[in-house]
C-alpha cells in the first residue's frame, strides 16, 4: 500500500509539471500572437492602414470616375479630342469662350478655361481680353479650302490692289526648297482642321527671367521695329520667322507648330470677316476696305504712336485685336526676289488710306515693321509629319 501511494504521488508532481510546462509554452505562444512581428496587435495596426490606403484609392478612383463624367458631359472626354462646334481644342490649350461664327478664343493658361464661357452662352461672343493671364488664339474656320488663297486688297480710299503682283510661297525663299515644302504642310493642316489658330494681338513683348519673349497678350508692350529676317533666303536667328516659330517647340506639351502668318492666312481673316472679299465687292464702310475708327491710326483716338497690345474694344473684329492700325506686321508673303509683304497699316496713317487688307512691301532685314504673332501657329496631330516644319 506504501508503494502504491508513494507512486501516485509521484505521477501528480510530473503531471504537474508537465502542465506547467505546457502552460509556459502556451502563454508564449499566445504573447508572440499578440505583441510579435506578426502578432495580433501588428495584424490589425496592418489591416488599419491596409483599410485606409484601400479607401484612399477607392476615393481617388470615384473621383477620376467622377471628373471623366463631368468631362464627358461637357463634351470633354479625355479619350477624345476637346472639341467647341467641331473646333479642337490643342493639347496644352483651353477654351476661353466664343463661337465659331465670330471668333472661338483659346488660351494656353488653364486660369482662363471657360472664363467667358457665358458670354456664348448668353448669345455674345465678343470676348473681352480682360482678366485673361495666357496667351490667346481665336479660331479662323476656312469651310471650303478652294477658298482659302490669296485675294485683292484694298488702299488708297479703296483702290483695289492686285495679288498677282505678289507671290507666295516665295521661290526665292529661305532654306529652299524648305520655304515651299513649309507653305504645303500650312495647307494641307488647314485643309484636314477646316481653319488655323491666329494670334489674338499683336506680338507683344514681356521680360520673363531676363529673356525678351513673345507673347499674345492684352497690354503687353507691342514688339515694333524687328525684321522679317537677315534677307529673302536667310531668316537668321533674331527675325520675325524665327520668333514666330520658337513660340512653341516642346510638343509634349503644346501639340502644335507656330509659324509667322502667310498672305493666304491674312486673306482668310479678311473674308471671314467680310465674304464680299472674295469677289472685290466690299461695302465703303466695311473693315477690310476702310478700317477709320477701327484700329489705332492718326484719324482715330490715337496719339499717334503705337500702342499697347488690345489697347481698344473698339479695335476688335471677330475676337481678334488691331488686324488694322497700330503697327505694320510681316508676313511670309513675297514680292520677289527682293521684298516681303507686311499688311494691316499702321498709326501715322489713315484707316481709308492704308485699311487692315492693305499690302506694303520692304526689305526683310528693314527692322521698321512688327510682326503680328500668328505663331499665328496651326495644328499638328493629324498630318504631323507633313506639319512638322524644319
Amino acid at each position: 500500500m506504501k508503494k502504491v501511494k508513494s507512486s501516485a504521488q509521484g505521477i501528480t508532481l510530473i503531471a504537474l509539471v508537465v502542465t506547467i510546462i505546457v502552460l509556459l509554452i502556451l502563454a508564449g505562444v499566445a504573447i508572440s500572437l499578440t505583441i510579435g512581428s506578426n502578432g495580433i496587435f501588428t495584424r490589425a495596426e496592418n489591416a488599419v492602414d491596409r483599410y485606409e490606403i484601400a479607401a484612399k484609392e477607392e476615393q481617388d478612383e470615384l473621383n477620376k470616375a467622377s471628373n471623366f463624367i463631368d468631362k464627358y458631359m461637357n463634351g470633354e472626354n479625355e479619350d477624345e479630342e476637346v472639341k467647341v462646334e467641331g473646333v479642337k481644342v490643342p493639347k496644352g490649350f483651353y477654351y476661353v469662350g466664343g463661337t465659331k461664327k465670330d471668333g472661338i478664343v483659346i488660351s494656353d493658361s488653364k486660369e482662363d478655361e471657360n472664363k467667358y464661357k457665358a458670354q456664348t452662352d448668353a448669345g455674345n461672343s465678343q470676348i473681352p481680353g480682360d482678366g485673361l493671364v495666357g496667351n490667346q488664339f481665336v479660331w479662323v474656320p476656312v469651310d471650303n479650302p478652294t477658298d482659302f488663297r490669296r485675294y485683292s486688297s484694298y488702299n488708297n480710299n479703296g483702290s483695289t490692289q492686285s495679288y498677282s503682283d505678289y507671290d507666295e510661297p516665295s521661290q526665292e525663299g529661305y532654306r529652299y526648297p524648305d520655304e515651299v515644302e513649309e507653305y504645303n504642310a500650312m495647307l494641307q493642316s488647314v485643309e484636314d482642321n477646316q481653319g488655323f489658330y491666329v494670334g489674338r494681338y499683336e506680338a507683344g513683348k514681356e521680360n520673363i527671367e531676363g529673356i525678351d519673349t513673345v507673347v499674345s497678350k492684352k497690354n503687353a508692350e507691342v514688339w515694333n521695329n524687328i525684321p522679317w529676317g537677315n534677307s529673302m533666303t536667310d531668316i537668321g536667328s533674331t527675325g520675325a520667322v524665327v520668333k514666330a516659330q520658337g513660340m512653341y517647340t516642346n510638343k509634349e506639351t503644346h501639340n502644335v507648330t507656330s509659324t509667322l502668318i502667310y498672305g493666304t492666312q491674312w486673306d482668310a481673316i479678311m473674308l471671314w470677316i467680310d465674304p464680299a472679299y472674295k469677289t472685290s465687292s466690299c461695302a465703303d464702310d466695311s473693315f477690310v476696305k476702310n478700317s477709320e475708327g477701327k484700329g489705332n491710326y492718326s484719324d482715330s483716338d490715337s496719339t499717334n504712336n503705337p500702342a499697347k497690345c488690345g489697347s481698344s474694344d473698339n479695335y476688335r473684329v471677330n475676337n481678334i485685336y488691331d488686324l488694322a492700325g497700330n503697327v505694320f506686321e510681316w508676313t511670309m508673303e513675297a514680292r520677289s526676289p527682293r521684298y516681303r509683304v507686311f499688311r494691316g497699316g499702321y498709326y501715322s496713317d489713315s484707316g481709308s488710306g492704308i485699311p487692315a487688307s492693305s499690302r506694303y512691301v520692304d526689305d526683310p532685314d528693314r527692322p521698321n515693321t512688327n510682326l503680328r504673332f500668328p505663331c499665328r501657329f496651326i495644328l499638328v496631330g493629324l498630318n504631323a509629319k507633313a506639319a512638322d516644319f524644319k
